[in-house]
């Protein structure tokens, strides 16, 4: 498997198999990586990536659009609770209306699309969610 300390390409790249970045990993147009790609900082594409299979960053991942999951993305630490006690809250529906609602976007049993985000017009804080 090729390793690399960084990588800049200015065109396409195209992998077959696996790729490892122990740096930095600029693209600027398209990447399509067959097998695994693990990157130990940062990975930043300009226009887009197709990875069949997995992709692992050590750091952030950042997206100027979207970010898409077949099944799931997820956050591995475990949270902490905060040392006071909470306020009780609510989950507050919107119907559709918003387009583009930034937000997590999950499909529901039903095979709906909803966004999942934080409304905090009202001054404190609520999860909210509105199908799209």
């Amino acid at each position: 498997m090729p390793t690399f300390n960084s990588i800049l390409v200015t065109g396409s790249q195209t992998i077959n198999q696996d790729l490892q970045v122990n740096g930095n990993e600029t693209i600027g147009v398209d990447l399509q990586v067959n097998g695994s790609q693990t990157i130990a900082n940062s990975l930043q594409i300009n226009d887009s990536a197709s990875i069949t299979n997995n992709l692992g960053v050590g750091g952030v991942i950042e997206a100027g659009d979207s970010v898409k999951a077949a099944t799931q993305i997820m956050a591995l630490n475990q949270p902490t609770l905060p040392a006071v006690l909470p306020a009780l809250q609510q989950l507050l529906y919107y119907n559709p209306g918003v387009l583009n609602q930034p937000g997590l976007v999950l499909t529901g049993t039903s095979g709906n699309q909803y966004v999942l985000f934080v409304d905090d017009s009202g001054g404190t804080p609520n999860l909210a969610i509105q199908m799209l």
